[in-house]
């Protein structure tokens, strides 16, 4: 770790054990609360929130129980955890002790020491404790006996451990002492003997994950720590795991039950080891219903789960990588009973003249007979959770199995939200499946300035055409200036009912736009802006006439 020392003016002195209070009106703690505060083993970590420090800081450590303080530290370093910390950003604002050289070990109380505002000492009493102790480390860790596969996962595991004194940095064996071998699977205990060292067999479970850290897939960490102590005192090794062939035999291709409806299907992972010989995968093993649905494999590599029948579509029984075993997939498809229903998102298109039109396919399996099913079309306003229906149609159904494309065009669009189609079932007909639509949105628009002038004018003279198109912001709700886009000047002349087509202006970045043109009879001006392919709505201006004199 390295640290930027800090100029710390103090002096050593007797040293009182209560809080000082303020003679001054003036006088105050500049940190009330007092310092965020943390201990290492051997180094007490202060955290003021800023490079300001309070002048004379000091940390006293005293046994606890007792109010005499039996050290005093004054120097302290900025904590830095990395080589790249740019001294100028404010967050590096921890400060440290060096390590401490205590003459006893023991449990010590953290006091906190500092100058108020008026020069007075603020005492901050038992802000933490440091256990000064001996400090458990592993010093080497190998595992041993590979190549390690499913069918070898017995390894040899030695280690020596030792206790390093805080006091003087010397080290001990550490005598009969405990460790704990990890990983993500299992953990056990393991045990020194009188020279710190330990040497025992570990058989891995067959289920443990990868090791993210490395590139390798079939790589697994294996940590080992003291029994008191987290990972950091500890070592970690990679231990390379021999990926075999693997296969998913279902006991059926196919499933029978109404369309969106679950049903058991039940199968068999296997993988082949060195010998060519088929075994099952471990109890545990991670499966999937298309990597959504998970589930694990049971005794001898069985596996009983729900998958959905979602139509005619086949679906994939997944048996997850782990280091121990590669991917692999079985396939089923689902042969629905009597059911219909919609497996496809619905195709919803908004028009730029506020028009809906909305479209999916009605998939109807083993009908009995030629019917006639009724589907109700719904929408769901955004931050609602209550469907409504804007309209029922009818769908001719033949017997059997068939398809039907429906098709509602030409409502009036509601404001963002999702739809979808749903056919709410029969007593001999139940329901399927009705996927909603992703939510579909478009921007209003609205031309709240406009005008045409002078008013009146003469003919032949400029007319200058001005106004402001603004759009509704679809996240804030708010109105803003619509910049860039294209508006249409039209004109309508006096007792005529045809508007013509003048010219076209752009917005500018506040949303205004200007067109001059030859004044030419009596008539009536309006500005238009069209909308656009996917975003906006069409709005009109209000209509300004002008006198032509």
């Amino acid at each position: 770790m390295r640290r930027r020392t800090l100029s710390v003016l103090c002096t050593l002195g007797a040293l009182g054990g209560v809080l000082a209070v303020p003679t001054a009106a003036q006088a105050a703690d500049p940190y009330p609360s007092g310092p965020s505060v943390r201990t290492s083993e051997n180094a007490v970590v202060l955290d003021f929130g800023t490079f300001d420090l309070p002048k004379n800081l000091k940390v006293l450590l005293r046994e606890t129980g007792t109010d005499t303080p039996v050290a005093t530290i004054t120097e302290f370093g900025f904590v830095d955890d990395g080589d790249d910390v740019d001294w100028d950003e404010p967050h590096v604002t921890a400060v440290t002790t060096s390590p401490l050289r205590l003459a006893d070990l023991g449990r010590y109380a953290v006091d906190v020491e500092y100058d108020g505002t008026g020069g007075e000492t603020i005492l901050h009493k038992g802000e933490a404790v440091l256990d000064y102790r001996l400090i458990p480390l592993v010093k080497t860790f190998e595992v041993s006996g590979g190549p390690v596969d499913l069918d070898n996962r017995t390894v040899t595991v030695t280690a020596d451990a030792a206790l390093r004194d805080p006091r003087d940095d010397s080290e001990t064996p550490m005598a009969n002492g405990r460790l704990v071998l990890e990983t993500t699977a299992a953990r056990t205990e393991v045990k020194t003997d009188a020279s710190g060292h330990a040497e025992t067999p570990f058989t891995f479970t067959g289920t443990e994950k990868q090791d993210i850290t490395t590139r390798s897939k079939n790589d697994v960490r294996v940590v080992l720590r003291p029994a008191d102590a987290d990972a950091t005192y500890g070592l970690t090794r990679q231990v390379e795991v021999h990926l075999p062939s693997t296969t998913v035999k279902l006991d059926s291709p196919t499933v029978r039950g109404a369309d969106g409806t679950d049903v058991p299907l039940s199968g068999r992972a296997t993988y082949v080891d060195r010998n060519g010989v088929r075994k099952p995968v471990p109890v545990g093993s991670l499966m999937s219903v298309y990597k959504v649905r998970k589930f694990n494999a049971g005794k001898d590599g069985r596996f009983t789960a729900q998958v959905p029948v979602y139509g005619t579509r086949r679906q994939a029984i997944a048996l997850h990588e782990t280091p121990w075993l590669r991917a692999t997939y079985g396939y089923y498809t689902p042969n629905p009973t009597t059911s219909a229903g919609f497996h496809r998102v619905p195709d919803v298109t908004v028009s730029r003249y506020k028009k809906v039109t909305v479209s999916s396919v009605f998939d109807r399996y083993d009908i009995p007979a030629a019917t006639t099913l009724k589907v109700k079309l719904q929408f769901k306003a955004e931050g609602s959770k209550t469907w409504v229906t804007r309209k029922t149609v009818d769908s001719p159904a033949a017997k059997g199995d068939s398809s039907r494309k429906v098709e509602v065009a030409d409502l009036p669009y509601p404001g963002g939200g999702v739809w979808r189609f749903q056919f709410p079932g029969t007593k001999k007909i139940p329901a399927g499946p009705a996927p909603e639509s992703a939510t579909v949105t478009r921007e209003m628009t609205v031309l709240p300035e406009f005008n045409a002038s002078p008013e009146p004018v003469r003919k032949g003279a400029s007319l200058k055409i001005t106004g402001k198109l603004d759009e509704k912001n679809w996240y804030s709700g708010q109105w803003e200036a619509f910049a860039g886009a294209r508006v249409d000047i039209y004109f309508r002349a006096k007792g005529r009912t045809t508007w013509s087509k003048v010219g076209t202006a752009g917005t500018g970045k506040d949303g205004t736009f200007r067109k001059t043109v030859k004044a030419a009879r009596d008539g009536d001006w309006q500005a238009r802006y069209d909308g656009d392919e996917w975003s906006h709505f069409y709005s009109h201006s209000r209509k300004d006439y002008v006198d032509v004199k």
